[in-house]
């Protein structure tokens, strides 16, 4: 065997890889813009039922010429809970079936094609008016790069076989599968692309240097490999859709298990549906073709025969995929006060309504508390916890609304009917302040995903606003527990306190900026957070003024404060953290009852 240059077939290689992967993601690209909202809107509405999401999932993946921005658009609707986990699973077993129609076209021996497509669709996407041409001409432009690509990889590849180590190397590889699995799992999880995995493992079958068994086990690893891409996206989600992620890995992982134990039944059914290489001259055009067919051929039997497995056992698997992650949000959340018995006595109605609200504010403490620490200390945060606290307010505000209204249609007392609006504001107002705790949830989870780091004078700007946030919701709460005193006064004057911090935190920040202290991006998420805590005062200062205009006269029969704070809550969650901020451990504030995320999401900010 004569020597090789192993500069030019290293860089031949590595080139080849680079435009086979940039050519399948623009292709992918281009063609999931040209089709626009359009499929989102098919995987979002036709998807009844896992063998119609199945179908869909393959023409969709077959369309966009990518798994992975299906797989995880689908685990996207399922946190949105625009799909459901049972859904999903099929567009899941459909995005592996789909994404092998590129496998499919690397098998054409169309290489020749490459420069024309590449011209043609630079000319499509550089010059045309409207967008969908020129998307079409990307998608073009990334089809003709792909193909390049697969060529200059096949050139470069084909003078490894002039090396006596190369050859021995691929032969010894040939002859233990489960190592190829695992570096097709690998080289797929480096480059995140499984399309392009299998674009050079067609290219060492083509060229004979490694058996059909060890390309079906190297494609077999490339199905394990996508998976790290759903996994990505399905951090910080909520369990439905880590749900959705797991079920692509465990599917692929199970049906890679199955094939290598039915690998001697598996290999001469690849062979039976695929063109023979026998009597083709070793090394032609033609014997080439047909050994990228048999290993495309591989991947999408593999996929197809996978998928129907799975399909027939779909609600068994969905079931246990319930099983182990388990949706604590589904758990209900009772008002602890209200009743609707005492509606034929307004002024018990009208003290238990304010009693609700008590422990509502309580809530609310608790969450800008917990937000607090998540935005200071995004790692350390249960993002899903902090989100079914958020639902759970806003479960509180859906039952207090429904109660006063139906308060309104009894015979009520001038003194209670004066002040029923002023408890509906007032129950916006706390609601709203769970909105912009989630607010805060977001800020601080672009933290932890961008790896943005504050100074520490950032961190001290954000607990002093938080601590004077903290003083006003703590007097909301003693109001709500009847105590007397200037509490309005003490609250407005805490509000005016946070507006001024508001304005010296920008201030501080922008010479900060000035200085080249901040950076731009984490300088914004700072400004948002402080603007968060102002927008939470205000609406302190809204139930300030409610209680100036005499909302606790409303219930002032049944005031309560040691009787109602020693009352257990009816609800079963899992205890809040309390986070620790710069407040006087000394303080009361009534015991903060323990609100768990109820079964819905109604949106948010």
């Amino acid at each position: 065997m004569n020597e090789i240059n192993w500069y030019e077939m290293i860089a031949g290689s590595l080139g080849g890889v680079a435009l086979l992967m940039y050519g399948i993601r623009i292709m992918g690209d281009g063609l999931e813009s040209a089709a626009g909202n359009a499929i989102r809107r098919i995987l979002a509405a036709l998807t009844r039922n896992a063998w119609l999401g199945c179908l869909v999932g393959t023409v969709v993946t077959g369309i966009v010429q990518s798994s992975s921005a299906v797989t995880v658009m689908t685990v996207g609707f399922v946190n949105a809970q625009l799909m459901t986990f049972r859904q999903a699973l099929g567009v899941i077993y459909g995005a592996n079936i789909g994404t092998t129609v590129t496998g499919q076209i690397m098998a054409f021996q169309i290489t020749q094609a490459a420069l024309p497509a590449i011209a043609l669709g630079f000319a499509l996407n550089s010059f045309a008016r409207r967008r969908l041409i020129k998307h079409l001409g990307q998608g073009i432009l990334g089809f003709g790069l792909l193909f390049l690509g697969l060529m200059l990889l096949k050139s470069s590849v084909e003078t490894l076989k002039e090396s006596e180590f190369a050859v021995r190397l691929f032969t010894d590889f040939s002859g233990n599968l489960i190592m190829a699995v695992v570096a097709g799992t690998v080289v797929t999880m480096l480059i995140q692309s499984s399309s392009a995995s299998l674009g050079i493992t067609m290219a060492l079958a083509a060229n004979n240097l490694i058996t059909l068994e060890a390309a079906i086990a190297l494609m077999l690893g490339d199905n394990i490999g996508t998976c790290i891409t759903a996994q990505i996206a399905s951090f910080g989600t909520q369990p439905t859709a880590r749900r959705t992620a797991w079920a692509h890995t465990i599917h692929n992982i199970v049906g890679v298990i199955l094939a290598l134990l039915l690998l001697k039944w598996f290999t001469p059914a690849i062979l039976a549906v695929s063109p023979s290489a026998e009597g083709l001259e070793v090394g032609s055009s033609a014997y080439q073709a047909a050994l990228q067919r048999q290993v495309a051929n591989s991947h999408t039997v593999f996929n197809i025969l996978d998928a129907l497995l799975f399909l027939v056992f779909n609600a068994w698997f969905a079931a246990a995929l319930e099983r182990w992650i388990p949706d604590r949000r589904r758990r209900t959340v009772e008002a602890a006060h209200i009743d609707r018995r005492l509606l034929e006595t307004p002024s018990a109605a009208a003290g238990a309504t304010l009693q609700e609200l008590g422990r509502m504010a309580r809530a609310c403490r608790a969450l800008v508390r917990d937000c607090t620490e998540a935005i200071l200390a995004p790692e350390r945060a249960d993002f899903e916890q902090l989100r079914g606290q958020d639902e759970a307010i806003d479960h509180l505000q859906e039952a207090i609304t429904g109660y006063v209204v139906e308060l309104m249609e009894e015979d009520i007392p001038e003194q209670i009917s004066r002040q029923v609006p002023a408890m509906l504001h007032v129950t916006n107002d706390l609601e709203r302040v769970g909105d912009h705790c989630k607010n805060l949830l977001e800020l601080a989870e672009e933290r932890l995903q961008e790896h943005l780091e504050w100074t520490e004078a950032a961190d001290v700007s954000v607990r002093e606003m938080a601590a004077m946030v903290d003083d006003m919701l703590d007097l909301s709460i003693r109001a709500f527990n009847g105590e007397d005193g200037q509490i309005p006064e003490q609250i407005l004057e805490l509000e005016e306190i946070v507006n001024q911090a508001m304005e010296r935190g920008r201030a501080e920040h922008m010479e900060r900026a000035r200085a080249g202290v901040c950076l731009a991006l984490p300088g914004v998420i700072f400004l948002d957070t402080l603007m968060n805590y102002e927008k939470i005062g205000d609406h302190v200062r809204n139930l300030a003024h409610a209680f100036a205009d005499g909302l606790m006269d409303a219930g002032a029969q049944l005031r309560t404060t040691e009787a109602e704070e020693a009352e257990p809550a009816q609800v079963v969650t899992p205890p809040t953290r309390q986070p620790s901020l710069p407040l006087d451990p000394n303080r009361g504030d009534g015991a903060e009852d323990e609100v768990g995320p109820p079964g819905h999401d109604d949106g948010g900010v």
